[in-house]
């Protein structure tokens, strides 16, 4: 994966939380990453990686942060596993990771991935590797049509560390908020529809606000003036994720201090019904915080009801924030107990390795 400096605190979050629970597993982890020369490592993130080996170099093999090439090659001789978050789009893998085995993928775009490997070989988009994992829990069963592009398909979900995430915390914004990049993914054709970033699939919601009475909050990464204006219209209340979720310390608390998350996805998500549940989304769970999000199909999988309420229509959406806002309390402890179910780092990650043969 690419490791991204550039004050997005919830994609930072996601890689230090994979790190975490891997050591917390008792794992000597390095992370290694090549990252250009306008991309940093802010500083309430390197306590964090420092915690464990990192190497994070420019295309040429400088060290930009952490270890230099030669040590990731002497490290890399006696390595159990290489875990990939992420498709690499690359058959050729870079010469120190070529005898360690298993080679082990986690896939974090189904639906997106899968139709993009479509027609050609899958390798050049997902890379060569021993153990496939993806996001998307319905992947490769009856109940998604994605394409599986020849491959056996594992499931797992990204982990969160429990105690990074405060239940007991104040609610400071006392409404309904989330975290997006607005138009992250192009257009995607998929059985004759063609299908949406999250900003085509945000519109059918616009409404939401009005009709359920409701203060909502969306902080948007990469919205224009136009489609800002859009949804401030509409009753939305629009701020820069710059401002609010710019770093690891200030995404944790946004999320702790969100009365709870409503959230649209990308169009091909839904599309091919992938079961893909947002590592965003987890945390919102992990912190006490109700999550009402737009399906793809993860309700196949996960109990949803309480703490978890998958939509489908504005309707749908409008019953469910009123029934969050109705009885928040329990809500709010049955969200929790999904994350510490399913999410906690510690059962996601033994079982993967677990899953990969690794001990």
């Amino acid at each position: 994966m690419t490791w991204d400096g550039s004050g997005r605190g919830g994609h930072q979050t996601y890689v230090l939380q994979w790190l975490e629970s891997l050591r917390r597993c008792g794992h000597e982890v390095l992370y290694h990453d090549v990252i250009g020369p306008t991309l940093a490592v802010p500083d309430d993130v390197k306590p964090w990686l420092e915690r464990g080996p990192v190497a994070l170099l420019s295309p040429n093999g400088d060290a930009r942060f952490g270890l230099d090439a030669s040590h990731v090659e002497r490290f890399a001789a006696t390595a159990d596993a290489v875990v990939s978050l992420g498709a690499t789009y690359s058959i050729d893998l870079e010469p120190w990771l070529a005898e360690i085995r298993p080679r082990i993928l986690v896939d974090q775009d189904p639906g997106f991935t899968h139709v993009w490997s479509s027609g050609r070989d899958p390798l050049t988009v997902f890379g060569d590797h021993d153990v496939y994992f993806t996001v998307g829990a319905n992947i490769g069963t009856a109940r998604s049509d994605s394409p599986t592009c020849g491959i056996a398909w594992e499931h797992t979900w990204n982990p969160v560390c429990l105690d990074w995430w405060d239940p007991a915390a104040p609610v400071l914004r006392d409404r309904f908020t989330t975290v997006a990049s607005l138009w992250g993914q192009d257009y995607q054709i998929f059985r004759g529809r063609t299908w949406g970033p999250k900003a085509e699939q945000l519109r059918a919601f616009h409404r939401l606000p009005a009709l359920a009475g409701e203060g909502l909050e969306i902080a948007v990464e990469d919205a224009s003036d136009a489609a800002t204006a859009e949804l401030a219209a509409q009753g939305w209340t629009v701020v820069p994720a710059s401002q609010v979720a710019g770093s690891v310390s200030t995404y944790r608390e946004y999320v702790n201090g969100s009365l709870a998350e409503f959230a649209a996805v990308k169009g091909l998500y839904v599309g091919t019904h992938s079961g893909w549940f947002s590592d965003r989304s987890a945390c919102y769970l992990a912190a006490g915080r109700p999550v009402v999000l737009e399906t793809t199909g993860f309700e196949d999988v996960l109990p949803t009801g309480w703490g978890l309420i998958a939509v489908t229509t504005l309707d749908d959406a409008v019953e469910a924030v009123k029934d969050v806002r109705g009885d928040h309390r329990r809500h709010a402890r049955a969200a929790r107990a999904l994350a510490e179910e399913v999410f906690d780092g510690n059962i996601v990650v033994k079982r993967l390795l677990a899953t990969a043969g690794v001990d």
